[in-house]
């Protein structure tokens, strides 16, 4: 038997894309009851509190906008008054 490289032979030990999914599946050594998966439901108030965060972002942003625009043209009257 003739020594190989790893780069050499590293790619026939490699499974399939379906093995590897299989293997995922069925070797599960940390978590056997799904304890730390996602969860996909959430509660019914959580969407109109993401509404009304984004309201609020972007009213807030208007408003910092047009107080830092009054400002600065304020400003360049006061200094080209002067």
């Amino acid at each position: 038997m003739t020594k190989k490289n790893n780069w050499m032979v590293g790619e026939a030990y490699k499974p399939s894309k379906e093995r590897r999914a299989e293997l995922r599946e069925t070797m599960k050594v940390w978590d056997f009851h799904d304890e730390f998966a996602w969860s996909n439901n959430k509660p019914w108030w959580l969407r109109p509190l993401q509404v009304l965060g984004a309201i609020a972002i972007v009213t807030g942003l208007v408003v910092l906008t047009k107080l830092f625009l009054d400002a600065a043209y304020y400003s360049t009257l006061i200094v080209l008054s002067l």
